[in-house]
């Protein structure tokens, strides 16, 4: 499905939303039913589930378990990737007969592929709309928080902290949705404390950056079930921040008494340090290949850079070299045709 062919049906969806209830024809619930039909069973599990607010965020297979299979490791994106015109022909068929728990339910499922696709900007028009009409339909916390995330990459930071400042400080609560236990709403602290951390990491202000990304480590451990996805992508965001940051604020950042990075196994370079961030985000989001390519990048770059600096000692250097080497490697074998290594 191209680009333009989802631009139209997002449009047509928008009107429809924006246009308020009616009185759905024959044609129009002939057609919801239609669409329903359309989906396949995991599609339609994952509707009702959402619908039932069963977890704030959509979550991958492979997310919250230690032992995977070969079919866990799949990613939501190839699914919704090979269903996406049924999902938005549902979409606008769920507007069209005033079901807005199964409309708002359908931009949950596609909200991060289309984010990707940057096309959230047309997805939260609808949502938008949708909550004007429909104000008591609980709206997800992931879907919130993508609104941050948009203001944040629009330039709009000061309405990114309101939301963000928002969901911390009051647990999570968000409109009408019902959380079901307690770790739920701090996934969502978590969540939202690491996006203030990039909101920083955007100005620059790498210390206190790197205070919000290792905060949002803490919430993320401690989830019954860790949040493997979450914690790849805060230990990447750290080892970016660690190799912007200067020596003294990297001196202030690991003796903070309430800072343990013991579980980096660094040796107390920042480039080190930033390394073995990298490589262990790379072992936690090892089933996304975007995100295992950028940070085994990361990692090598680091590696690369102590090998050839006054404080890596002539006698280590070669392995260095051959560790970053390796990281290289890793993220060619990664690459697809389509994709370039970042520079």
């Amino acid at each position: 499905m191209n680009s333009q062919e989802v631009a139209a049906l997002l449009e047509e969806s928008r009107q429809a939303a924006a246009a308020g209830p009616a009185q759905p024809s024959e044609e129009d619930k002939v057609e919801f039913q239609r669409c329903q039909a359309s989906l396949s069973a995991e599609l339609s599990m994952l509707l009702e589930e959402a619908v039932a607010m069963k977890w704030p965020f959509v979550p991958e297979k492979w997310q919250y378990k230690e032992s995977v299979t070969s079919e866990d490791k799949t990613n939501l994106q190839d699914l919704i990737s090979e269903h996406l015109p049924q999902l938005l022909k549902f979409l606008r068929a769920s507007i069209a007969v005033g079901d807005s728990q199964f409309a708002i339910s359908v931009v949950f499922l596609v909200d991060r592929f289309l984010y990707w696709a940057d096309a959230s900007k047309k997805l939260l028009c609808i949502v938008k709309a949708l909550h004007k009409h429909y104000p008591a339909t609980p709206i997800p916390p992931q879907v919130v928080i993508r609104q941050a995330r948009l203001s944040v990459n629009s330039g709009k930071i000061q309405k990114a902290e309101y939301i963000l400042s928002s969901l911390i400080n009051n647990c999570g609560a968000t409109g009408h949705w019902v959380y079901h236990t307690d770790s739920e709403r701090t996934l969502v602290q978590a969540v939202s404390i690491q996006i203030r951390g990039q909101v920083l990491q955007k100005l620059g202000l790498w210390l206190e950056a790197a205070e919000l990304i290792w905060a949002s480590l803490v919430g993320l451990f401690a989830l019954p079930l860790p949040d493997k996805k979450g914690i790849g992508t805060s230990l990447g965001l750290l080892a970016s921040i660690l190799v912007s940051m200067n020596d003294k604020d990297f001196h202030a950042f690991t003796t903070c008494p309430q800072i343990d990075l013991s579980f980096l196994k660094a040796k107390g370079h920042r480039l080190l340090t930033a390394a073995e961030a990298a490589k262990m985000a790379v072992v936690y989001s090892q089933y996304t290949s975007l995100y295992v390519l950028s940070n085994v990048v990361t990692q090598g770059t680091c590696l690369l850079s102590f090998s050839f600096s006054p404080s890596c000692p002539k006698t280590q250097r070669e392995v260095f070299l051959s560790q970053a080497k390796e990281a290289f490697e890793i993220g060619l074998l990664t690459k697809t045709e389509d994709e370039a290594v970042p520079n």
